[in-house]
């Protein structure tokens, strides 16, 4: 499994810049293709977004495993010339222009990619790795979490937001993890025999699991973010 956040271009693509999950980048390249078979325009209002932030203008409310969170989806309009084509003018498919039909029935007929239409969500286009492998979204979900931390892009994170802390191979290290296994220690939970050694085992993660899960936490993925720090009095 490669993971690795990227930017995407395409000569179809405008409007926000696509970031993406490299293994969804092929699958963005096609939906380049389909739109300059059918000479239309992406315009992008979305692509992957951290865990935690507030979706403006949302037409459904946010999936608890949405694949926004590992880089693989979008959310976009459609323009053709001058004219742009909204969720309200796309969620009503055979009023559409020729063009803009082909372009959605290429998605549809595609064996990966999927129309949000099919669930309420017409400006969404993603893989459903969510659904089709849990798993595999699980493994991705901290990984591309932890690289949108580090952005520095306005709206996205702060500069200096501290990183998320999770199970890696090999392990985490440093004193913010030595400062949650103390707390975590304050309020019962075990750590492992070494106690507040620095590193992020498996012990440790099991502990941020029940602590999530004691505080009523979403997600309880045994991910140290923002929301688990501050329940955790850091």
């Amino acid at each position: 499994m490669a993971t690795e956040l990227k930017t995407f271009t395409g000569s179809q693509f405008i409007g926000k810049p696509v970031l993406a999950d490299i293994e969804f980048i092929p699958h963005l390249e096609k939906i380049n293709d389909f739109a300059a078979t059918n000479g239309l325009e992406i315009y992008v209002t979305s692509s992957a977004r951290p865990w935690g932030i507030p979706v403006g203008g949302a037409i459904i409310r946010p999936a608890k495993m949405s694949n926004h969170l590992i880089g693989h989806a979008i959310d976009m309009n459609i323009q053709i010339g001058r004219q742009l084509f909204t969720s309200n003018k796309l969620k009503i498919f055979n009023s559409l222009p020729p063009a803009i039909q082909a372009f959605f029935t290429a998605i549809r007929n595609h064996p990966v990619l999927h129309w949000g239409a099919d669930f309420d969500d017409p400006v969404h286009i993603d893989d459903r790795l969510n659904k089709n492998n849990p798993n595999t979204w699980k493994q991705k979900f901290p990984i591309i979490q932890s690289e949108l931390t580090g952005l520095t892009q306005p709206g996205i994170r702060e500069v200096n937001s501290p990183k998320l802390l999770f199970l890696t191979t090999p392990l985490m290290e440093g004193d913010d993890i030595k400062a949650v296994q103390e707390k975590l220690i304050e309020k019962g939970f075990d750590v492992g025999i070494t106690g507040a050694d620095g590193f992020f085992g498996q012990t440790t993660a099991n502990a941020v699991i029940k602590f999530q899960d004691q505080e009523d936490l979403e997600p309880i993925d045994g991910i140290v973010g923002d929301t688990t720090r501050k329940a955790l009095g850091l």
